[in-house]
């Protein structure tokens, strides 16, 4: 599923019945351009009409503007469909340039050497923007690391995520090892984010539907990768 999709054409006019539409109608377009970010977000409590894509049925990706501090932390100012026609840019490149801003955060990216030559990631942002979004941009997260089979990934914090680069048929073995460290990246959050594992790759995740033993049921496509990797 591809994170940019053609131009919805909604031609409603902006509202002043919500309050981010009535925060957003105070930007303008040159702060819009820089201040857009994505944000992974569970899909329950999001409004009528956001600009979202769904990861599955209990995440999504939302776009967002960087409301700047209150109170003590940072405000994201979800986007709704029927606001986004006030800056007269298309929705290809809202979503394009929220993606782009990514890259403007910081990130603190630690590795950890497995037995079998694979290198595991947690990563989580040190900025003001959650961390969890970096994400969809795994290979510049990981320090340009190529990933031509994709990675596990889990998504434990709206602020962090793991990240296995898949190598190997052995590379599959470190779910086990993920699911534990998610949970204990779990444990001090208020409101932790998913301990579903997914399958990174093209920019997109994908749910592969791993259960607590371990056992999966992943799309064909992904069995088709695994069945094609080396054993070692």
């Amino acid at each position: 599923m591809p994170l940019f999709g053609n131009r919805k054409n909604l031609p409603k006019p902006l509202c002043d019945e919500h309050g981010p539409c009535r925060a957003l109608a105070g930007i303008s377009v040159f702060e819009a351009r820089d201040r857009l970010r994505l944000l992974i977000t569970p899909t329950r409590g999001l409004g009528p009409d956001p600009m979202a894509r769904q990861i599955d049925d209990e995440l999504s990706v939302v776009m967002c503007v960087n409301g700047g501090k209150r109170g003590g932390t940072t405000e994201a100012l979800s986007i709704a469909e029927h606001a986004a026609d006030q800056w007269s840019i298309s929705r290809a490149e809202l979503w394009e340039r929220a993606f782009a801003n990514l890259a403007t955060e910081q990130l603190n990216r630690q590795s950890f050497n497995a037995t079998n030559g694979d290198v595991l990631y947690a990563v989580n942002g040190t900025g003001a923007w959650p961390g969890a979004a970096q994400a969809l941009r795994l290979e510049n997260a990981l320090g340009g690391t190529e990933l031509p089979h994709g990675a596990l990934v889990t998504l434990p914090t709206s602020n962090a995520f793991c990240a296995a680069p898949i190598r190997s048929a052995s590379s599959l073995n470190a779910i086990r090892f993920m699911i534990d460290l998610s949970k204990q990246l779990q444990i001090k959050d208020p409101a932790p984010l998913t301990s579903s594992i997914f399958w990174y790759r093209n920019g997109w995740l994908e749910n592969l539907n791993v259960g607590d033993n371990g056992m999966m049921r992943p799309s064909a496509e992904f069995r088709e990768m695994a069945n094609s990797l080396p054993a070692a």
